[in-house]
């Protein structure tokens, strides 16, 4: 999205501004009809599962996700959103589209895991916290991306495809490493 909002910002501040707040909007509507979403299955499955099952599932869940993660084998589909609205829509309404869209979260390439990873936590462990952590995953993401931006504008843009290249992976294993405490952590029930 900086890719997007960058250069948007450099040649008009308003275009770009309207594009960013689009973005934030979008993504906090999609953001709370997932979390309507998972705390409704969470809830059920709170329900329905025994606290112990739950952690052990969540635990099992976290070392699968980080072995993924290890591999470099990160699930998630083979898809952006759609560049060819850049071309049709206004930087406000486009801003909604693709907040809409990334903030699914289920529709969209995955660089690590921690996506899912929260996802599962909130459906097995904590569904109560599901609207304040996807809401909050939301506006940390689009400040990410207005951070980028701004860089952007300032440096110029960055040379995105070495930057993949030489820190990508070590940002996936880091994860994957990662996972592995965090599930050690839930399945002991600490």
């Amino acid at each position: 999205m900086a890719g997007v909002a960058g250069p948007m910002l450099k040649r008009s501040k308003a275009r770009g501004a309207r594009f960013l707040a689009g973005l934030w909007i979008g993504g906090m509507v999609a953001s709370a009809v997932l979390a309507t979403a998972v705390f409704a299955v969470g809830s059920l499955a709170v329900w329905l599962i025994p606290s112990l099952v739950r952690q052990i599932i969540a635990g099992v869940l976290l070392v699968l996700f980080a072995l993924l993660d290890l591999a470099a084998r990160t699930p998630h589909v083979w898809r952006q959103v759609p560049v060819e609205h850049l071309k049709t829509m206004p930087p406000g309404k486009l801003g909604v589209v693709w907040g809409f869209d990334l903030s699914l979260l289920f529709t969209t390439q995955k660089s690590t895991s921690l996506t899912w990873v929260a996802l599962t936590g909130l459906v097995l462990l904590a569904p109560g916290a599901s609207w304040w952590t996807l809401c909050g995953m939301t506006t940390v993401t689009v400040l990410m991306v207005v951070g980028r931006s701004i860089v952007f504008q300032l440096r110029g843009p960055a040379r995105l495809g070495d930057f993949r290249q030489s820190w990508f992976h070590w940002v996936r294993r880091a994860s994957g490493v990662a996972l592995v405490g965090v599930a050690a952590y839930v399945m002991l029930g600490a």
